[in-house]
């Protein structure tokens, strides 16, 4: 009872909070709806962990919070140990009681789950042990995630709006896996900083350094490969958006083929062995143990032909598994039916597909960085559960690319109801054709 009381006072005082700060503030959502999808986020959150605690029997999300428990309440009792571990001092253990902080070489190779659980210790400090209680503030930072996907598409991407908050509020696996203290809701935040930064850059040809950085950080400290497939696409939209006498799509077919001959030209010289990194950590992930393991994966050499080779595995374990006949829970039925769905939509798309150029430079931002973030996955993830928390945030990016590629007017959908974007609305380009249709 007192944990349910705790969650339903912390529950109430965020909701004051969002309320009153303009950080949660969205000129057509209303506090109501967010509010709502703040007790949401909350729900699902709740299910995490217990489907972690119950069905996984633990899992991450318990080891984690169970670390930032530990950390949390040994802190004051030995700061100097944790001030000199921090430091790379390698200062004695005082006590069992404390974190355990194994050698830099560790650490340096899984830094995000350390960065995690440092970080969550500070809410744990008011969560008196219960993970429920935690995951208010867990459900607060995706939120305001949403929120800030959906202020840099509501402006740069033309869709009706039930899709649009779907696509940012309510898409299965996002909402599922960035509810639980996880590195997916960091980067999913990380992400949304990121996307605010190229709402400004695209409306008004400006870079929001603050947002921009600050987005590519928390990306790098919690998944720091990441950075490699978003620099391409960060370069090919600033180029796009700057330079309007070509095409988006050549800018941005330019900067990946640049992006990839000089990672070529990079494990060729020597200078880093990229190739060896990937079938290293593709190796990790083969000797990862759980019930959901793809059978006859195939170990990746390091050497480009053997990536090539595994192009097309790669693209069937993260495009569509899990399969259907493969299930043997709820959670694996519901990510086959969600990816059945998206490629339902794909496959809808393609007779009621918009004859005007509706994609911009946002749009291609999206489809280029999901596709290789996909392909990235699918070449080295070979188990089943984490390869549909690894795509989530991808797969909801390329979701919104297949819905803007939709002729909302051939199905019926009248034009008040289109979301009509300012980036629409400021482009001599695309305005013509746009409005013909609309």
């Amino acid at each position: 009872m007192l944990e349910i009381l705790i969650i339903i006072i912390y529950s109430a005082l965020f909701c004051i909070f969002i309320a009153k700060t303009s950080l949660f503030k969205v000129k057509d959502l209303s506090l109501l709806f967010i509010c709502m999808a703040f007790f949401i986020k909350i729900g699902v959150g709740i299910l995490y962990g217990y489907l972690h605690h119950f069905y996984f029997t633990g899992g991450d999300t318990i080891d984690y919070f169970n670390s930032a428990e530990q950390i949390s309440s040994t802190f004051f009792k030995y700061p100097s140990y944790y001030f000199r571990s921090w430091f790379w001092m390698n200062p004695e253990m005082p006590d069992n009681s404390v974190f355990y902080y194994p050698e830099w070489s560790f650490i340096k190779k899984d830094f995000g789950t350390y960065l995690l659980v440092h970080v969550h210790a500070l809410p744990q400090l008011l969560c008196f042990g219960y993970y429920n209680v935690h995951i208010v503030f867990v459900a607060l930072l995706s939120l305001l995630s949403s929120l800030n996907f959906y202020r840099a598409l509501r402006d740069t991407i033309n869709l009706p709006k039930s899709f649009l908050i779907f696509s940012c509020f309510f898409m299965p696996s996002v909402l599922f896996w960035t509810a639980g203290l996880h590195k997916d809701v960091w980067v999913y935040f990380g992400f949304s900083l990121l996307m605010l930064s190229l709402r400004k850059l695209v409306l008004h040809k400006k870079i929001a350094i603050p947002e921009l950085f600050s987005g590519i950080i928390i990306i790098a400290l919690f998944r720091y490969y990441l950075i490699l497939l978003i620099f391409p696409a960060l370069l090919a939209i600033m180029w796009s958006v700057l330079n309007l006498k070509k095409s988006p799509l050549f800018k941005f077919i330019v900067a990946y083929s640049v992006f990839l001959t000089i990672m070529l030209l990079v494990e060729h010289l020597g200078i880093f062995p990229i190739m060896e990194l990937l079938s290293s950590r593709q190796q990790e992930f083969l000797s990862e143990t759980g019930n959901s393991g793809i059978a006859g994966a195939q170990e990746l050499r390091p050497t480009f032909l053997s990536m090539l080779s595994q192009l097309p595995y790669a693209i069937i374990n993260v495009c569509f598994r899990p399969f259907i006949w493969d299930c043997n829970d709820l959670l694996q039925y519901v990510a086959a039916f969600e990816i059945i769905i998206f490629w339902f939509f794909v496959i809808v798309s393609l007779p009621y597909r918009r004859t005007d150029k509706a994609a911009n430079s946002m749009s291609y931002f999206l489809f280029f960085y999901s596709v290789t973030n996909l392909l990235l996955i699918g070449m080295l993830v070979c188990n089943v559960g984490t390869i549909v928390r690894y795509r989530s945030i991808a797969l909801s990016m390329l979701f919104v690319v297949v819905m803007q590629a939709f002729d909302y007017i051939k199905l019926g959908i009248r034009k008040r109801q289109l979301n009509k974007p300012s980036s629409v609305k400021r482009s001599n380009n695309n305005s013509a054709a746009i409005n013909s249709n609309l």
